[in-house]
């Protein structure tokens, strides 16, 4: 999440305030070719290597790819803290629910951690809990955590994942966002279209 880490440094020389203008460090490019999984248009995209710079503890291989609407930072957006993302591995990734909500609780903290170094609330950090439960193919999500870009405040995000094969890898595909987003058939649509871009080499 480095452009989102740029903004977060941002905004917080701005008195916390959000709409400062800040370039995106990975508006589209990232740090790895770009696969064939489609950028809404207005939106934000990210490339971030395994291990993951926040979440270094995570044991994948691959890469992290995401998706952000223009209003993902704005809590009085219908589009706040909503978002998508894929886990491309190169390993084969195999979660059981328990194994999930174990690294979205690391990838969580890490994240917090990441962000808010200055202000090292521990407390914080602990209490970012994920758990997935079962549910056909998907796994249903929910995320007891905090915003650490904009208003420090705790949120729940819902949503699901989901993995499918991928070579010898996979394709974990994840959408997060408050139960009162208004682009959670968006946020769906974009999720489920990321399922069918395995390149096999």
């Amino acid at each position: 999440m480095r452009w989102l880490l740029v903004l977060a440094v941002a905004c917080s020389s701005n008195n916390g305030k959000p709409g400062t203008k800040v370039e995106p460090a990975g508006s589209g490019s990232g740090s790895q070719a770009a696969s064939t999984w489609t950028v809404p248009a207005g939106w934000k995209s990210e490339v971030i290597p395994f291990p993951l710079d926040f979440a270094p503890s995570l044991q994948h291989t691959g890469a992290e790819e995401l998706r952000f609407p223009k209003g993902f930072f704005d809590a009085t957006s219908g589009e706040y803290f909503s978002y998508a993302f894929v886990w491309r591995t190169t390993d084969a990734a195999v979660l059981d629910a328990s194994q999930l909500g174990q690294e979205l609780s690391v990838y969580f903290q890490g994240l917090i951690s990441e962000v808010d170094k200055a202000k090292k609330r521990t407390e914080t950090r602990a209490a970012s809990v994920a758990k997935a439960t079962a549910n056909g193919a998907r796994f249903d999500l929910v995320a007891s955590t905090f915003d650490p870009f904009t208003t420090s405040q705790a949120i729940e995000l819902i949503g699901w994942a989901e993995r499918v094969t991928c070579g010898g890898g996979a394709i974990w595909v994840f959408v997060l966002a408050p139960a009162k987003t208004t682009i959670r058939a968006e946020l769906d649509a974009l999720a489920t279209a990321a399922k069918t871009t395995c390149d096999r080499g």
